[in-house]
């Protein structure tokens, strides 16, 4: 089990993580062009996200730095009632990364810089990949473990 050191080392280096790859690609990355690492497939792009997910509520910078900063608090205090395990203990400081990359982004810039393009969804970072791997946590915890434990009662 992971211990609340271990979890505080694993959010700060998930959010440097993120805010050090976007300081990359504003450095090296022109702004819509990019540099392709496998064609059809993978490229790096920057691109200024003005919005949130696949560009839903685009020029919306206040009412998403207010999802964000909601994200955080339901965050804090649903951890007594909603981690209850390993995976959702994990998860949530995941998600919780995930979220304050992109607020940083949000409050510094007025966008988020997304830079990973797979040509198959919208350009994103590592932020997104935080926050949808915090929610896959919690759904393996749901129809994984809880949906075993109710099966046998």
């Amino acid at each position: 089990m992971m211990g609340r050191w271990s979890l505080g080392v694993m959010a700060l280096s998930l959010v440097l993580l993120d805010q050090v790859t976007k300081w990359w690609a504003v450095k090296n990355l022109s702004l819509y062009s990019g540099i392709v690492v496998m064609p059809h497939v993978l490229d790096l792009q920057r691109v200024h996200n003005f919005g949130a997910a696949y560009g839903i509520f685009e020029d919306q910078r206040i009412p998403l730095i207010a999802v964000s900063i909601g994200v955080l608090i339901g965050c804090w205090l649903l951890r007594r009632t909603l981690v209850t395990s390993a995976w959702s203990r994990v998860g949530v400081v995941i998600l919780a990364s995930g979220a304050v990359g992109n607020l940083i982004d949000r409050l510094w810039h007025g966008f988020v810089i997304d830079f990973l393009n797979i040509h198959i969804i919208p350009v994103f970072n590592v932020a997104d990949v935080c926050i949808n791997i915090g929610i896959g946590c919690f759904i393996v915890e749901y129809f994984i473990f809880r949906r075993a434990s109710t099966d046998t009662v």
